[in-house]
This record gives structure tokens, sequence and C-alpha cells, in this order.
């Protein structure tokens, strides 16, 4: 048993931690949020040229980069399945730790990333 807070301050503290560590695997590529912004800009006409349309912000980019629209699309859009895949391994975690029925159990899920969990005195 864990002296301290109960079940659920524990969960929410060990969730908080999880989204710390996912959004630092997010942004370890250093790309500012409104970089990101444009990224969603992006996919979105990539997914339309994946679909057979045009767009010329993809078209410009790739004959910037001297590859054709589908390739380009394509790479835009397997740079999304990696930001999606990581946010579904972050709602995995948050419904594992909401699952979880003891402060073991929630210190385990977290253990799974090399993570573990202090709370101060304030945190109760």
């Amino acid at each position: 048993m864990i002296l301290g807070p109960d079940l659920t301050t524990l969960k929410e503290a060990a969730k908080k931690r999880a989204q710390s560590y996912f959004v630092s695997i997010a942004e370890s590529d250093g790309v500012e949020p409104t970089l990101r912004a444009m990224y969603v800009l992006k996919l979105q006409e990539a997914r339309r040229v994946l679909a057979g349309g045009a767009s010329d912000m993809i078209h410009e980019e790739a004959q910037i980069r001297g590859i054709s629209d589908l390739e380009m699309a394509q790479m835009i859009d397997a740079m999304a399945a990696d930001s999606t895949r990581l946010e579904m391994a972050r709602m995995q975690t948050n419904v594992a730790i909401d699952a979880a029925t003891s402060e073991a159990g929630v210190l385990a899920i977290l253990a799974r990333f090399g993570l573990t969990l202090s709370l101060d005195a304030g945190a109760a």
C-alpha cells in the first residue's frame, strides 16, 4: 500500500505525468506551434491530392523538393500517421490509468514508459 493521496488524485497526477511525457516526444523535433498549425492545413491538402484532387500548396512544395505531388502528399500523410500513433498511445495510457484499481497499478502503467511519479505535500 502506498501512503499518500487517494487513488483518484494519484490517477490525475499520473495522467498529467504521462501527458508531459507524450508532449515531450511530440515536441522533440523543435517545431513551433504556429508551424504545427500549418501542418494541419498541409495534411488537409495532402489528403485532397491522395484522393485524386489537386492542391497548389502541395504542388509548389513538391516542385521545390523535386518530387511529384503524389510523393509529397504521401510524405505528409506518413508524418501525420506518426502523430496519430503517438496520440493513440497517449489515449490508451489515459484509459489504462483510469481503469487501474490500485496505486500499484497506476505506477506500473507509468513504469512501462520509464516514468515515475512523485507527489509533494501540495499535490494532495
